[in-house]
């Protein structure tokens, strides 16, 4: 799924968190707009609960990620 769709999926999210809307009524709102496109109800719901708790942004994190490229990059240069 395109990173911009997530993202504005996300801000969705925390916008009708703060609206007191709870896990279900958020799904069953982005699976009306998004169709297919929409996040799945596990992804949803972990979102859900970090507005809940109190994050402000609607951006992911990508510690992992970063972590999974610089091992790659070192096994790479590694390799040659």
């Amino acid at each position: 799924m395109e990173r911009d769709v997530l993202t504005e999926q996300r801000t969705n999210i925390k916008f009708l968190v703060k609206l007191g809307k709870n896990g279900q009524e958020i799904l069953q709102m982005l699976e009306m707009v998004y169709g297919e496109s929409a996040m799945k109800r596990r992804t949803v719901y972990k979102w859900v609960d970090r507005f809940k708790e109190g994050r402000e942004s609607a951006q992911e994190s990508y510690k992992n990620q970063d972590h999974a490229h610089r091992f790659f990059r070192y096994s790479w240069s590694c390799s040659s």
